[in-house]
């Protein structure tokens, strides 16, 4: 009896795990097609795929919102389901110094009548009269035009402070009910979560705008909309005791993937990828790190199919994941 109500057990834990990483979208932009349906917002742009060298997935292919038209000087572009309600949007964002005002991510947007919805954007160009910062803001139905800002996170509470380059940055927004929980390069946000009653669901999207061009361009990568956090940013940091090495995300890999690991300690690290022939494939980080969460990304563009060892040494030892590459 103790032994079937324990499989029970293990089985719902299981059930419930899957369940809670259904995966509803994902856009790639793989060899200059989308995978998914675009529709244009205002000025009448959408996303297009395009060449962009040295992405994150590494496949040289990701999505672009550019503005063609001058006026507004604002790029966006929505895709998913407008039923959507209670998911995590998840995507690699290029956010350059010096140009754009806002670059990042919309979700629950309603695209009927005047387009309400959130925004979770960056803005890190020094000078002006905004300074550098995160910030969730919602478009309030009534005057979709003049968005209100809900919280802001400036230098001190990013992990690593403001980047002073221009360069790609994740940006995750997890949303249950009225609380949101939000992410920059695997780190959760302090104040989490934050609270808002505007909008219970709509379709996700990308952002971008400045007031001074008429000509702005924002670039985005890697999209993952899921029924719920994915794994590379949920798993707790907090008491862990031993170096872990995360599954990556995505798995099976068609080009690129995030690979996170934790440790209890600063401690040196090195991980590095093989074949199931025990040949050195490569070497994805090593140094010493602080203690936390840490993601770094493999390039599998040019490896053969098959199914590859990541292994994660540390003065504690040995922890190893498998991960198969699909051609």
């Amino acid at each position: 009896m103790k032994t079937m109500l324990a499989v029970s057990i293990v089985l719902l834990v299981a059930v419930s795990m899957g369940n809670a990483q259904t995966i509803l979208m994902q856009e790639r932009c793989t060899d200059g097609a989308l995978e998914n349906t675009w529709s244009a917002g205002f000025n009448g742009n959408a996303l297009e795929a395009v060449q962009y060298p040295g992405n994150p997935s590494g496949d040289a292919w990701v999505g672009r919102l550019a503005n063609h038209v001058s006026g507004g000087n604002v790029g966006q572009t929505w895709a998913g389901s407008p039923d959507w309600q209670d998911y995590y949007y998840e995507a690699q964002v290029y956010i350059p110094i010096g140009e754009g005002v806002y670059h990042g991510l919309e979700f629950r947007v309603d695209t009927t009548g005047l387009t309400s919805g959130y925004q979770f954007v960056a803005r890190f160009t020094p000078g002006g009269m905004i300074s550098p910062r995160l910030r969730f803001r919602v478009r309030p139905s009534g005057n979709p035009g003049m968005p209100t800002a809900i919280r802001d996170w400036e230098a001190s509470e990013i992990p690593g402070g403001i980047p002073t380059e221009s360069g790609w940055h994740k940006m995750a927004v997890h949303m249950k009910g009225h609380n949101f929980r939000f992410w920059f390069d695997g780190n959760e946000l302090p104040g989490s979560p934050v609270m808002d009653f505007t909008s219970l669901k709509g379709v996700v999207g990308a952002y971008v705008w400045d007031s001074s061009s008429p000509m702005i361009t924002l670039h985005i990568d890697d999209i993952n909309v899921s029924t719920d956090v994915l794994t590379s940013v949920a798993s707790p940091v907090a008491h862990a005791s031993q170096p872990s090495l995360q599954q990556n995300f995505p798995n099976p890999v068609h080009y690129g993937t995030n690979v996170s690991y934790v440790l209890p300690a600063e401690m040196h690290v090195r991980l590095e990828v093989y074949d199931m022939q025990g040949r050195h494939v490569a070497t994805l980080t090593e140094g010493t790190r602080e203690a936390g969460r840490h993601v770094t990304s493999w390039n599998a563009a040019r490896q053969p199919a098959g199914t590859y060892l990541m292994r994660l040494y540390t003065e504690r030892g040995l922890d190893e994941i498998r991960t198969v590459v699909l051609r």
